[in-house]
């Protein structure tokens, strides 16, 4: 008899049979052959549709189309010729490359050593509670007492078989052996105190997203980032901030498992009927009576599918805590995987199999739910309470809207004052470009000052502000924004309020407002103490000018401007605006004390001190080579290339946003952060509930957060424009993204309700 595991030289007769049919040296030519067609057809498709869209118009369509299928196959013919085309192109990205790993750095350090004790705190509760549930309780008791307490509660909780299925499951995952049982404990631990952590956090937050309007907007494109980012990016500012072990992982499964948790909360207190809860009102229920007796009973299906959801992405976890240095069950399959151990992926798998199981049977809801002890005891003793009906079924309730008829636009004409804000705006346009062309600086240049102590070449010189050594990305987005107020105020005057609403008056304020922040940083900007031959020319102010005029008619413009909300807004203070403004103005301020300018060059972080060591360890080399002592002289060597590198990492080389050589623009930031902070006031309804008049204070505000945004870009593509590949723009301008992003998007929701047509004005 053969042995189990002899087999020929050529493989078994099914194997030879399969090998004939699929060979695949002739697959991998038709696969070769199927992709150079699947190119030249994409390619051609390329240069083929704009060229029909270019001819379409003309009458002749036989004699169009031939044409350009003839342009287009010469154009395909053309592209695949020029060879190395492509890759010549691609050759730019590295002049142009963001920074982007340089300010991650920044910021993972910065933290590492000013806030350690916060660390320790975030690090604290998710420490103690992996103590008390793995180390001290499932690790300290015995693997029968685990197993009947998950009998006990399958039971409690979901019905008598459920609790027998989890019994039994946990005790073949015991008899798998010690080692097995507790990699098995440490997984249940793990994942239960992830689970916790999210119902603590995702419940609370769920329920206020589904009962305030303004806190769901905040938290719903957090919750897409959340769950579009995969886990691997995750896991890296974890590893960095607290290191590798069960915390890190177990903080990394909350936020990848916490989204689906507040979302179907969200969902059901908004699911329960409206009825319901105005009828609980009407009776003189409480707020708070009204939640847990009302909405949170109802919501109890959407509530455990949460929580079921929650657990599972918890366990589809298990391989990147194994990965983050985790123990568990995930830890004994990524061995399995790495060392090709058939047995170990076997037995690890199948307990794997059982937990996930297990877990998931407890906590997934069904049509038997109540068919638990706990909820057949909390029935029992709710009808001996209250045999009445205490709520309505919510099936049989329904919602009654009646049907409204949409009355046709009402597109009001221009007025002789909106007409002169108008000719104001696109007389401040005409300036602010033609301020652009002239020169902006003379001698060593505007942003150059910065990547360079001195260029000789450019004394003497004078820049206009698209000019690298001039204005440079200040001046190309000071020329985007007044495009934009340019293009509102001819599609206003074409036709009123029949094209995009940003096209319009707060259109027009908004970036009309962001082009005279650009242009205020511009000419405000600090110039280093090093730059000697340096000087801003006129052009920078009559630029400055013409946003100013530009600004001030937008806003003359909007305030007598016929616009409307197509529905009434809510009334009431919005606190919610001020949160976000003030939160902004947080991150506007780490901003300033954050990294502008980053310089990577050696020279620059020789101390004195570091000079002294290094020109001792040369005097010592010097000595070794003359005594011929090799050896020597190459330890010697390697501590002076160490020392360098060291001081390269931790050498005061950041410079920030307050002092000259980080630009000084963290202090325009300030004052336009303070400002928007100060319009906020009458833009939240402090002074007025007039839905127009909070309108109008809103387009202001938007306007700056977008200028902004527009000033920290212009400054990273500024300083990638006309830097040295080891200087680089710091993550200070990043936060200033961010914070006007933020002062922009407090606001979003207001002006996004607001059109020149009055929708719903002639029914109030």
């Amino acid at each position: 008899m053969r042995h189990l595991y002899a087999a020929t030289s050529d493989g078994h007769f099914v194997d030879r049979s399969v090998g004939k049919i699929t060979d695949l040296e002739k697959g991998d030519q038709v696969a070769d052959a199927v992709a150079t067609a699947i190119e030249f057809l994409a390619v051609l498709g390329v240069f083929a549709i704009p060229i029909f869209m270019l001819f379409g118009a003309l009458r002749n369509r036989k004699v169009t189309t031939i044409a350009g299928g003839v342009v287009a196959l010469a154009g395909v013919l053309w592209y695949r010729s020029i060879g190395d085309w492509d890759q010549r192109q691609n050759s730019i990205l590295n002049k142009w490359q963001i920074p982007v790993g340089d300010w991650v750095e920044q910021i993972t350090i910065w933290v590492d050593l000013n806030m350690k004790e916060t660390l320790a705190a975030i690090k604290w509760p998710f420490q103690t509670m992996l103590e008390i549930i793995v180390d001290d309780w499932l690790l300290g008791l015995s693997w029968m007492t685990v197993c009947l307490a998950a009998l006990f509660a399958g039971w409690a909780f979901r019905g008598l078989q459920v609790g027998i299925g989890s019994f039994l499951g946990l005790t073949v995952c015991g008899l798998l052996g010690d080692d097995y049982w507790k990699e098995t404990a440490r997984t249940i631990g793990f994942i239960a105190v992830a689970v916790i952590l999210c119902v603590i956090i995702g419940i609370p937050t769920g329920v206020a997203c589904g009962r305030v309007d303004g806190v769901w907007r905040i938290v719903r494109p957090v919750l897409d980032a959340m769950q579009v980012v995969h886990s691997f990016v995750y896991m890296l500012p974890f590893v960095f901030f607290f290191g590798v072990g069960f915390v890190s992982a177990t903080m990394v499964t909350m936020v990848f498992a916490l989204p689906p948790l507040i979302r179907l909360t969200n969902l059901g207190i908004r699911q329960v009927p409206e009825d319901v809860v105005e009828a609980a009102r009407a009776y003189g229920a409480s707020e708070r009576r009204v939640l847990t007796d009302v909405q949170l009973p109802l919501a109890r299906a959407a509530l455990m599918t949460g929580i079921n959801q929650t657990l599972l992405l918890a366990i589809s976890m298990l391989g990147i805590a194994a990965i983050m240095g985790a123990g568990g069950l995930g830890r004994l399959l990524y061995r399995a995987i790495a060392n090709q151990d058939i047995a170990l992926a076997g037995s690890g798998g199948l307990a794997f199999f059982i937990v996930a199981v297990v877990l998931d049977r407890l906590t997934q809801p069904d049509d038997g739910d109540r068919a638990g002890l706990l909820g057949r005891i909390a029935a029992a003793w709710k009808n001996t309470k209250t045999p009445e009906l205490l709520l309505p079924d919510p099936e049989s309730s329904s919602q009654v809207t009646p049907d409204q008829d949409e009355e046709a636009p009402n597109y009001q004409p221009l007025q002789p004052r909106e007409q002169l804000g108008m000719g104001g705006a696109l007389l401040g346009v005409i300036v602010a470009i033609g301020g652009l062309l002239l020169p902006w600086n003379e001698g060593a240049g505007f942003v150059s000052s910065y990547a360079r102590n001195l260029d000789q070449d450019l004394l003497g010189s004078t820049f206009n502000g698209f000019a690298a050594s001039g204005g440079s990305w200040f001046g190309f987005m000071i020329l985007l924004c007044t495009a934009v107020v340019g293009a509102a105020v001819y599609a206003t005057a074409r036709t009123p309020g029949q094209r995009n609403r940003w096209l319009g008056p707060d259109g027009a304020v908004v970036f009309s407002v962001s082009a005279l922040v650009v242009a205020l940083a511009a000419l405000l900007t600090a110039v280093p103490d090093s730059v000697t031959a340096f000087s801003r020319s006129y052009g920078v102010y009559v630029t400055t000018f013409g946003c100013l005029l530009s600004t001030v008619s937008a806003l003359l413009w909007v305030w007598n401007a016929p616009m409307g909300a197509r529905r009434p807004l809510a009334s009431g203070v919005r606190w919610g605006r001020l949160v976000g403004l003030g939160f902004a103005l947080l991150l506007i301020v780490i901003s300033g004390y954050s990294g502008w300018t980053f310089d990577t060059r050696a020279e620059s972080v020789i101390s004195p001190e570091l000079q002294v060591q290094l020109d001792a360890i040369e005097a010592q080399s010097d000595e070794a080579s003359a005594a011929g002592d090799d050896a020597k002289v190459g330890s010697l060597a390697a501590e002076y290339t160490a020392l360098i590198a060291k001081a390269q990492r931790t050498g005061d080389v950041i410079y920030d946003g307050y002092t000259n050589k980080g630009a000084g623009l963290g202090w325009v930031g300030l004052a336009v952060g303070l400002l928007a902070l100060v319009v906020a006031i009458p833009a939240s309804g402090f002074i007025s509930q007039d839905e127009e008049f909070l309108y109008r204070w809103c387009s202001i505000i938007c306007g700056l957060g977008i200028g902004l945004v527009a000033m920290g870009i212009a400054w990273v593509a500024s300083i990638a424009r006309v830097a040295d590949p080891n200087l680089v723009s710091g993550v200070g301008a990043l936060f200033m993204v961010f914070a006007g992003v933020t002062g922009g998007a407090s606001v979003r929701a207001t002006l996004s309700e607001f059109d020149r047509k009055q929708v719903y004005a002639k029914t109030v």
